[in-house]
């Protein structure tokens, strides 16, 4: 009987053993697959662009200093082969300037800076980009729209950039893509309908985290 009670309490043992074996066994599976699953780091260098559209409208005549400026990028960014941020991402600023036509010789002026990148999945992340600037030349005979201080088209004379009674003399650059820029002459204001595409550049460098399988 002694015998009997003695094996079985071997047999539990054992049982017991093979279970805890098990468990540790499938602990070291799923910590390989997380090392596998883990999220890596990449860098988008200064001088990196993102093609994005305002979400909405900025007016000089309307809008203040602190207003909240929002763009959603169009096309991935990728680095080393791999989506590092995804379009439809959404770019956070603010406007930080701005002068109503007649206010500085007539000519209106706007600048805007870019500060967080929020990824598709929420993820969030401080940017320092080039401020983007608009002047509008109202002490002229034509107005003309100059970003950073390059002129983007001689002789804009007429409500928009593009626009059928009021061609450009030039094509739209820079920092700005596409029709759809309201700036007029004198005493006009600057307007960046929302859907208007622009480029947003780093100044600096900044590191987002990414996952396998965004290589495509």
């Amino acid at each position: 009987m002694k015998d009997s009670r003695s094996g079985n309490r071997i047999q539990r043992a054992g049982a017991v053993a093979a279970l805890a074996a098990i468990v540790l066994w499938g602990a070291g599976c799923g910590q390989g697959s997380a090392v596998a699953d883990r999220e890596k780091s990449e860098t988008l260098l200064s001088g990196t662009t993102f093609v994005a559209a305002l979400q909405n409208t900025i007016n000089t005549g309307e809008n203040k200093i602190g207003d909240k400026v929002t763009l959603r990028t169009l096309e991935d960014v990728r680095v080393n082969e791999m989506t590092v941020v995804p379009s439809g991402a959404t770019i956070n600023g603010e406007v930080t300037h701005i002068d109503g036509a007649g206010r500085i010789g007539g000519g209106a002026a706007l600048t805007l800076r870019f500060t967080e990148l929020v990824m598709t999945d929420g993820k969030s992340y401080a940017i320092s980009a080039t401020p983007f600037r608009l002047q509008g030349k109202g002490d002229t005979k034509e107005s003309v729209l100059e970003i950073g201080g390059g002129a983007v088209a001689g002789g804009i004379v007429g409500g928009v950039l593009g626009g059928r009674d009021d061609i450009a003399k030039g094509a739209a650059a820079g920092a700005i893509i596409g029709t759809g820029v309201a700036v007029a002459t004198k005493g006009d204001q600057i307007v960046l309908p929302a859907g208007q595409k622009m480029k947003i550049t780093l100044d600096a460098s900044v590191s987002v985290q990414t996952k396998p399988g965004t290589a495509s």
